[in-house]
């Protein structure tokens, strides 16, 4: 799994433009299919990236969102990785199968537990500051559009 991982970040390091549709929130590059969508949250940014009849990415963003990406539950993840992408430090975590992470990601396309991926900036301006992007993975295609996606996210681009 380590090594389509860099590849991977490699992929995304070296491809500046995606073919995707628009220019989401912080600079997200959606790819074709994908569509976003403002939703709703009381203290945080709240967005929802998707492709229907397919993959769900929440994102949320803001000063007491917290990391949703914590080292210290190395337990629960398939992998974890800490990396600088684009000058901007990036936590990934895949949620092991069959670990109960979040019960609605699991009824939300009907899947079962574990295969979360989680990804999480920190942003500058306290510890809690960050933004934060969830998807349930059904395949490796799914994971690999929500790492090309979201590995375009720019803090720069946007208040969160």
């Amino acid at each position: 799994m380590r090594k389509p991982f860099v590849t991977l970040v490699f992929l995304v390091l070296l491809t500046p433009q995606l073919s995707g549709s628009d220019q989401a929130i912080g600079g997200i590059k959606l790819l074709d299919g994908y569509r976003i969508r403002k939703d709703w949250a009381v203290d945080a940014s709240s967005w929802r990236i998707e492709k229907p009849g397919g993959l769900i990415i929440h994102f949320e963003a803001g000063y007491s969102e917290g990391f949703i990406v914590d080292a210290n539950d190395r337990s629960k993840y398939a992998w974890f990785r800490e990396q600088t992408i684009n000058g901007n430090k990036v936590l990934l975590a895949l949620v092991k199968p069959g670990m109960k992470k979040d019960p609605d990601l699991d009824k939300e396309r009907n899947l079962p537990p574990g295969n979360v991926l989680l990804v999480t900036f920190p942003l500058p301006g306290g510890t809690a500051h960050a933004a934060n992007f969830v998807g349930k993975i059904a395949n490796s295609e799914e994971m690999v559009d929500m790492l090309l996606m979201v590995m375009t996210f720019d803090p720069s681009k946007g208040s969160f």
